[in-house]
């Protein structure tokens, strides 16, 4: 077995075997009302060891479980209506229908994929990680989250269709009128669970395999270039929506919170007169539901109670997985040292950087590129990622020095007029290894 293959994605029936016992992993089809997410805590609280995780991808995961506990809890979430399962994960934009800068509601499409999937006996068998996307524009675009399956509202009436990435990267298939856009989705899935359990988009996004998915949905789609990039969307703050009401986003810092802090979040989001909350990409929660000022006073009790309330917050930046000794992978405390970590790189993380602090080289918090990774136990990755070979080694306390020379160095610079990206960038990966203190891995 590949030591640096991620496993398959944990459901709330089929939970992951972790360090701390069982994970499961919660992906809410619509707003959790308020009280049903106090519920879903004391679950996590009762069933698990009250750890609950809010993924990069919007996900909720509740660590913790045992055998026994795990099916009680599969139970509560089902009766609680939470974690919709069978077939492929379908993953929606977070105030789906609700964004006031959305153009088109697809709320009625997602429900009308959920129900045509069911009458497709040969889609249960396509891979656990297949994942359908549905991008409903607005503030809340979904532009960075991949996905095998991308289905993205346009201008005018109709969908682009890509696979195999996030916008950017994505393959375009082109686009696709709504009348006609389930049975496109429908029919790539079955062709993705035709090749096999193991098959992915990625194997029909180039050469002879993508011409012929093309070739397969011709009569339905329009070769045309695929949308314009948009602006990074940003959970973190105030979001206006159709009913002339307000979203907070606010963060459990580092993704991660003790289940009585999110309780006491939903109980203060209640006496604000929220409605229901929602995890989005980008390890946030959407409170949904408010008036204006509402949202200043929930913001100011929740800046109280512990979370990430501003967008620029140091500590957004810095991305730790669950780490030792909560993944049996893992061979370095990462959520111990990434407050350290974020305190000493403070100053110049500006946003246009990422520090990835990983447990081991899976990399499962953070699998794309970052400019400075520290892989447990004592690797450093310069520019890369986790699985990448390392640039060096180097101790935890002296990557935290590190981090507070490279402060100094970029003081002392030009680079500080510009930005981080630029001094990490100038600097090159071997010097900016060797920079921190420790042993160069490379020539």
């Amino acid at each position: 077995m590949n030591s640096v293959r991620r496993g398959a994605c944990p459901g709330i029936s089929v939970p992951m075997s972790t360090g701390d016992g069982l994970l499961a992993r919660l992906i809410p089809s619509a707003p959790i009302p308020l009280d049903a997410f106090v519920a879903l805590c004391d679950a996590s609280q009762a069933h698990g060891n009250g750890i609950v995780e809010v993924t990069q991808r919007g996900s909720l995961q509740i660590r913790g479980l045992s055998p026994a506990s795990a099916a009680d809890f599969a139970r509560t979430a089902s009766a609680l209506k939470l974690g919709v399962e069978g077939g492929p994960p379908i993953l929606t934009s977070p105030l789906l229908g609700l964004d006031a800068q959305e153009c088109v509601d697809l709320r009625g499409l997602v429900a009308g994929l959920r129900r045509e999937l069911t009458n497709h006996a040969e889609i249960a068998s396509i891979g656990p990680k297949v994942s359908v996307l549905i991008d409903g524009g607005g503030a809340l675009h979904l532009d960075n989250v991949p996905a095998d399956l991308r289905l993205q509202v346009g201008i005018g009436p109709r969908f682009h269709v890509s696979i195999a990435g996030n916008a950017a990267a994505s393959t375009s298939l082109g686009w696709v009128e709504p009348h006609e856009a389930i049975k496109v989705i429908v029919d790539v899935l079955a062709t993705f669970a035709n090749r096999g359990a193991g098959a992915r988009a990625r194997d029909y996004a180039n050469g002879a395999h993508r011409y012929a998915l093309r070739a397969s949905l011709a009569n339905a789609l329009t070769d045309e270039p695929p949308p314009p990039p948009r602006s990074p969307a940003e959970p973190i703050g105030i979001h206006r929506l159709k009913d002339g009401q307000v979203a907070l986003g606010v963060a459990p810092v580092f993704g991660y919170s003790e289940a009585r802090m999110l309780e006491r979040l939903a109980l203060s989001a209640a006496r604000c007169g929220a409605t229901s909350i929602r995890p989005a990409p980008g390890r946030a929660l959407l409170i949904i539901g408010l008036n204006a000022d509402a949202a200043e006073e929930l913001a100011a009790a929740a800046k109280a109670q512990g979370f990430v309330i501003r967008p620029e917050d140091a500590r957004r930046f810095v991305v730790a997985c669950a780490g030792s000794p909560a993944c049996r992978s893992a061979t370095l405390a990462t959520r111990q040292l990434a407050p350290d970590i974020a305190k000493a790189a403070a100053p110049f993380l500006d946003g246009s950087i990422t520090i990835h602090v990983s447990g081991c080289a899976k990399g499962c918090a953070h699998p794309g590129v970052a400019a400075l990774t520290l892989v447990g136990p004592d690797r450093i990755v310069v520019q890369g990622r986790a699985s990448d070979a390392p640039h060096g080694t180097i101790s935890p306390a002296d990557f935290i020095a590190g981090l507070e020379r490279l402060h100094a160095i970029r003081e002392r610079s030009l680079v500080a007029l510009v930005g981080a990206t630029d001094l990490v960038s100038r600097l090159g990966a071997i010097p900016m290894a060797k920079s921190f203190g420790g042993e160069s891995g490379r020539g």
